[in-house]
């Protein structure tokens, strides 16, 4: 009987583990994220997001980011509030995966050509065209889906070929507006990535536009980045 009981308790053990591991969608090492941008604003609704996923946020201004300060966190989000030339290439080696909502950054590491309008920037709409619907962030979505209630700016990059649109404008499938690039991955200047990235076509101020699809995107994003889902 004590051998049984045992037994019995050691499964109820593991079954109380796997339930937790499924629950918490991210690895454990790590419930830590550094947001780069503001505390307060669109960017407070996006750090709230973060939390919701259980992630401790600890937050950076953009003159104050240095790859020391990503050390420790399972993530780095990266605001389009931010002044991309105080970012630049400082997070280029980091070996802490980075979800940039900065356009022009993408040009920075390489990932993107550099040339506003045309290789990175935003255009107006609601809706984007879901490309990869068999990558974890597309999240089960498939075809055109509004990501804002209302019409707003869209961000956008035009990546190089190691990276995998997983949705883009509507009317222009090279315009990425979500963009996943995979640890190792060449940039255009060839050379490999130390960490996964991610583009994310979300502007500063649209951020209380977001459709809970644009959220579910956003999810995913950010479990796919950390090597959750």
């Amino acid at each position: 009987m004590v051998r049984m009981a045992s037994f019995l308790l050691a499964v109820l053990l593991l079954i109380s583990l796997t339930a937790c591991s499924s629950t918490n969608n991210v690895p454990n090492e790590s419930r830590k994220a550094l947001f780069v941008g503001r505390e307060n604003g669109g960017d407070g609704i996006v750090i709230k997001h973060i939390k919701a996923l259980g992630f401790q946020v600890d937050v950076s201004s953009d003159k104050d980011l240095t790859a020391e300060k990503a050390v420790g966190h399972a993530f780095v989000f990266v605001s389009s509030t931010v002044n991309s030339n105080k970012v630049g290439n400082k997070l280029k080696a980091s070996p802490v995966p980075v979800i940039y909502a900065e356009s022009q950054n993408m040009g920075d590491l390489n990932l993107s050509g550099k040339e506003t309008d045309t290789d990175n920037g935003d255009f107006a709409g609601k809706t984007i065209a879901i490309k990869a619907a068999n990558h974890p962030i597309a999240s089960g979505l498939q075809g055109s889906v509004e990501v804002y209630q209302q019409e707003g700016k869209i961000g956008f990059i035009v990546p190089g070929s190691e990276g995998v649109i997983v949705a883009s404008s509507p009317d222009n499938e090279q315009r990425a507006v979500i963009c996943a690039f995979e640890k190792g991955a060449k940039t255009m200047n060839n050379e490999p990535l130390p960490a996964r990235q991610v583009y994310f076509y979300i502007v500063g101020g649209e951020e209380i536009n977001q459709t809970d699809n644009g959220w579910k995107l956003f999810s995913s994003a950010v479990q796919w980045v950390t090597g959750a889902k």
